[in-house]
């Protein structure tokens, strides 16, 4: 199922229509559980012992009350520092809050009378606050202390690195009917959960950077059970009290919907020490008592989701639970991703500690897999495994877009980036769902060009350029990513930000985004100023300058890009070049004339110290400094992407910096491209019209499926994770590049076909579209290619072929062209 929100607007129209009157009166009557608790003026209550408790805590909060009849409407705004569980009656409501910061708290917008019932009803939230604080530092301290701090973070965090934190506490606020059972009012009632904490991730992985969501430990025989039922159950419940800590902050609506709930497979039993274990989850089996054994499932595709665990039994007994996106060797070392063999799961875990009774255990962050290792240690009575349901979780997107075609790889590509994306996108967009959890600006603009074509969903994208927007890094920069509690300024990334922008400009009719951002784009692009060289190149700056992993560890910030002796950078220049170009088509269009003339020029004075002091004769490429001594794919690119080198020069530069037979590997002797920047590559492929050689670009994630890759990786060779959005952008070239569908116009107010088919011959596909959906279908036979189009009829637009332009005059266009030339595959 997908949780139910409503919008603020719907909050407004329902409480303008909440009954009134005597009817009303009785619909709502509080309970008298609780009556002279202090109510909260902002609504923020928490435990009273909160404040003098250590970090991980989890409390559960309850409100009950009696309805003579069920409203028509029960509006209700739910929020939480840091996070909640909201239940009615029992049934699981809505998670949050959405991701944001401080000054922009989200608050969960939702209508709960679906799950009222005439007589006692109970509202109850599990809220959770992992985030510990920071440390206090001097005034005066050190960059030595500092880093310390910053390390310390890492080694002992028990939250996600992007979520953020006041103070811990709940809120939810009622409009008509609902207004009585807010928590400015009396009533609520609180208990420390004694049985949930939560332990640092990094520590259990060790081997590689882990910032995501923290293992928990439940231990069954001192949790609070069934504490959302109509009777208050046992344990140390108290009245809520008011948080006036947690009130420190800016509340707002979220516009995003409520992230996906829903039943999935769990997966199979793949191998097991246990006596009949391969028949779990199917059926139960039991771990008999004295006993230590291990079931590991594999399921056919990784996924973000809850696990759940019933058990029954065992008291005493410790399950582990391992997550995994891949199973490792001895050397820690991972291959075709479907063996087994010996291998083990390597990453973080949950342990839940069961009392003997029927307990059904979950943690309360979602988790991602494939392997899932569930190691049972039994005391003096046996153990019971009653089942495993798995309930998938992310960005409620709404499949539109599909591709289909003569070559079924192509396909599988495109499914296997279309699940990446989905994988990685929950209430922001994440590099890696596993990992770290983190929204980028350079993942994050390529997983929006995925939603666009495939989800005909601009809100995640919208939340992301926002977030963005709403950092600042040195007077300037957005951080490289956000939200997030601790700074990571990469200075390219905030170029790419303007890319984000140029790019919503071009798919969205909605102006808002950009426009409300054009200051902060004006700041971004004059901080690069300051480091401009009279030469016209830009010199190093203070921040970290991540174009690409190009061999060089994350913490060598220096080996590339390069610089030369004078300190002046043609990657970052041409880097810088783009975006000016990018802004100034903005400022153009929905800003101001004046510094759109400005960045032109300026812009045309980093292109032409580009071409006297980057190009090197001899070889026929740009040079990555001016002293011409390291080459790199990404400067290549870029200038050809952004005009640098002209129309004459560019195909020729493309050939030298890729290899004949394929890929995107580069000849010896220069950087090569991540799967990540390939996109760029790409672009530039198309930009200096050969779309058609796409096709050998993509021998590389051909060559990934033979590893049996279900989502895409971070990088090659041993790579840390298996679930990397920024490799997926393949889901959106097959739609733009090969079936040709993108924007003939900003603000997507026309469509441009204009296909690169190589060697297909068959292709049905669709793209989403602000309009609705655009199809085609292509079939080449003989010496003839029969394109079949249907677009919406409010979407002007044109198909181009072979140098010719066809109108799309009517909805559905039927056209019989010559079929692609020889040399075009």
């Amino acid at each position: 199922m997908r949780l139910p929100s409503i919008t603020l607007a719907r909050i407004l129209a329902l409480c303008l229509a909440a009954p009134t009157g005597p009817a009303a009166a009785q619909g709502a009557a509080v309970s008298a559980e609780g009556q002279g608790a202090a109510a909260s003026a902002s609504g923020w209550i928490t435990h009273p012992d909160a404040a003098v408790r250590e970090r991980p805590i989890v409390l559960d909060f309850r409100r009950t009350f009696d309805l003579a009849a069920v409203p028509a409407a029960f509006p209700v705004t739910v929020t939480a520092d840091n996070r909640f569980n909201l239940y009615v009656n029992g049934v699981r409501v809505a998670m949050g809050p959405s991701t944001g910061d401080i000054a922009h708290w989200r608050m969960e917008a939702l209508d709960l009378a679906p799950y009222l019932r005439p007589g006692r009803n109970v509202i109850a939230a599990e809220v959770w606050n992992f985030v510990k604080p920071p440390p206090v530092l001097p005034s005066n301290a050190t960059d030595a202390q500092k880093r310390a701090a910053a390390g310390g973070e890492l080694f002992s965090q028990t939250a996600p690195i992007f979520q953020q934190s006041v103070d811990t506490g709940f809120r939810l606020r009622g409009d008509g009917p609902a207004a009585a059972v807010g928590t400015d009012q009396a009533g609520w009632r609180v208990a420390v959960d004694g049985g949930r904490s939560a332990v640092n991730g990094y520590r259990q992985v060790r081997r590689w950077f882990y910032v995501a969501g923290s293992p928990e430990v439940i231990d069954a025989a001192k949790a609070n059970w069934d504490w959302m039922a109509v009777a208050e159950p046992k344990g140390d419940w108290r009245e809520a009290v008011p948080a006036p800590g947690a009130a420190a902050r800016t509340l707002t609506i979220d516009r995003l919907p409520q992230q996906e709930y829903a039943p999935v497979p769990a997966g199979t039993v793949v191998r097991s020490d246990l006596d009949g274990g391969k028949a779990f989850p199917g059926h139960a089996v039991t771990v008999p008592a004295n006993t230590h054994v291990k079931l590991l499932l594999r399921r056919d595709a990784m996924i973000s989701a809850y696990p759940e665990l019933a058990v029954s039994g065992g008291k005493d007994a410790v399950i582990k639970q391992t997550y995994a996106e891949a199973l490792y060797d001895d050397q820690f070392k991972k291959a075709d991703r479907d063996l087994v063999d010996d291998r083990k799961a390597v990453g973080i875990w949950d342990t839940f500690t069961a009392d003997g009774g029927r307990r059904v255990f979950q943690p309360l962050w979602w988790r991602t897999w494939r392997y899932l290792d569930i190691d049972v240690v039994t005391q003096g009575e046996p153990l019971t495994l009653d089942g495993l349901r798995v309930f998938e979780t992310g960005y409620p997107f709404q499949q539109i877009g599909s591709f289909k075609s003569s070559d079924p790889v192509l396909d599988h590509i495109w499914q296997v980036g279309w699940r990446t994306a989905r994988v990685d996108a929950h209430e922001t967009y994440m590099d890696t769902a596993f990992w770290e959890q983190n929204q980028y600006v350079g993942d994050t603009r390529l997983q929006a060009l995925i939603s666009y074509a495939v989800g005909g969903d601009p809100r995640l994208a919208e939340q992301a350029i926002d977030a963005f927007a709403q950092s600042d890094v040195d007077d300037g920069l957005v951080e490289g990513a956000y939200p997030v509690r601790n700074s990571n300024a990469i200075a390219p990334f905030s170029l790419l930000w303007v890319g984000m922008l140029h790019d919503w400009w071009m798919q969205q009719p909605d102006t808002g985004p950009v426009v409300r951002h054009l200051d902060r784009m004006r700041k971004v692009l004059h901080w690069f100023e300051r480091y401009q060289a009279p030469s016209g190149l830009l010199t190093k700056n203070p921040q970290w300058n991540f174009i690409d992993w190009a061999g060089q560890p994350a913490t060598d910030r220096t080996k590339f890009p390069s610089y030369g002796k004078d300190g002046e950078s043609c990657l970052m220049s041409v880097s810088w070049l783009g975006a000016l170009r990018q802004g100034a088509a903005l400022e153009k269009a929905l800003g101001d004339l004046a510094q759109a003339a400005a960045d032109t020029a300026r812009a045309d004075a980093v292109r032409a110290a580009l071409r006297a002091r980057c190009w090197q004769a001899g070889r026929g490429l740009y040079a990555d400094n001016p002293d011409g001594d390291v080459f790199s794919q990404h400067t290549n690119t870029l200038a050809v992407l952004y005009d640098v080198a002209t129309p004459e020069e560019a195909p020729a530069i493309l050939r030298r910096i890729t290899k004949a037979g394929g890929g995107i590997d580069a000849p010896d002797g220069m950087y090569v491209s991540s799967y990540y920047f390939a996109w760029y590559l790409a672009q530039a492929f198309v930009h200096a019209g050969l779309a058609d050689d796409y096709h050998a670009l993509l021998q590389t994630w051909r060559d990934l499926l033979a590893l049996h890759y279900t989502t895409w990786p971070e990088e090659r060779g041993n790579t840390r994770s298996d679930t990397h959005a920024w490799s997926a952008h393949p889901t959106a070239d097959l739609l733009d590049i090969v079936a040709g569908i993108q924007p003939g116009a900003p603000g997507y107010a026309a469509v441009r076909i204009q296909p690169a088919l190589g060697a297909l011959t068959q292709l049905d596909a669709t793209a989403a579209t602000p309009h609705g959906a655009v199809t085609i279908r292509y079939r080449v036979v003989g010496a003839k290619m029969v394109a079949d189009i249907r677009r919406p009829k409010d979407l002007p637009g044109e198909f181009v072929w072979q140098g010719r332009t066809y109108p799309l005059d009517a909805v559905e266009t039927h056209l019989s062209v010559p079929a692609p030339r020889r040399e075009e595959r």
